[in-house]
């Protein structure tokens, strides 16, 4: 395997970042609401203690939220797309029944928590990206780019099942470290309380994979 986008991930996942989301041309860089004021973005200005107008349906909230509500979403959206598409690869590719199980959860999951995580960011009324370069007053993102995708669907089992499990476990790393600052900086309860259920649930992914790699 290459010593390249895949090394840099692992690398990556030892460190200790606060936000996390794609790059690629599909989606725009997002923002970090936890930021001091040198780091504040328009939108986040526009957003300070605002109060929802209270809709209906799936995945609106009403109640008051802040900044750190919506730069929590903004930047678990295009995460939670990311770990959807190197999930299913696994379908395909892994040779552990284990890992297959664990992907398709979260396929399933992941796709469920960005439907409601966009439907909230809508009936808010604010952008479901942070503007572009938001980060780049603090050294940039950390990310799982798209050659990291394109990497692991030339592998198939053992080999795929390594790397994919390595990536995965540095991937949900940084989603438990965007839902625990939400959890201390958040304001609307319905969103600190996903921040919540997102770190109770991956932190068991997280066990789960290292235990794979460990078989």
């Amino acid at each position: 395997m290459k010593r390249s986008a895949l090394t840099l991930v692992l690398v990556l996942s030892t460190l200790t970042v606060s936000a996390c989301g794609s790059t690629d041309a599909s989606h725009h860089r997002t923002g970090h609401g936890a930021h001091g004021s040198g780091g504040t973005t328009h939108a986040t200005e526009r957003v300070t203690e605002q109060v929802t107008d209270g809709g209906t349906g799936a995945g609106t909230t009403a109640g008051a939220f802040n900044a750190a509500d919506v730069m929590f979403l903004q930047m678990m959206i295009p995460h939670d797309r990311r770990g959807v598409e190197l999930a299913m690869l696994a379908a395909t590719r892994s040779s552990r029944e284990e890992v297959r199980t664990l992907a398709a959860e979260i396929v399933a999951a992941q796709s469920d928590q960005v439907q409601v995580m966009t439907d909230r960011l809508t009936a808010w009324k604010q952008p479901l990206e942070a503007e572009a370069h938001a980060h780049d007053a603090h050294g940039g993102l950390h990310v799982t780019g798209p050659e990291v995708v394109t990497e692991l669907a030339a592998l198939k089992g053992a080999a795929f099942d390594t790397a994919f499990l390595n990536v995965l476990i540095g991937h949900q790393h940084n989603a438990l470290d965007m839902a625990r600052t939400e959890v201390r900086t958040g304001r609307n309860p319905e969103t600190v309380e996903l921040a919540r259920q997102i770190e109770r649930f991956r932190s068991e992914q997280v066990k789960r994979m290292l235990a794979e790699l460990s078989s």
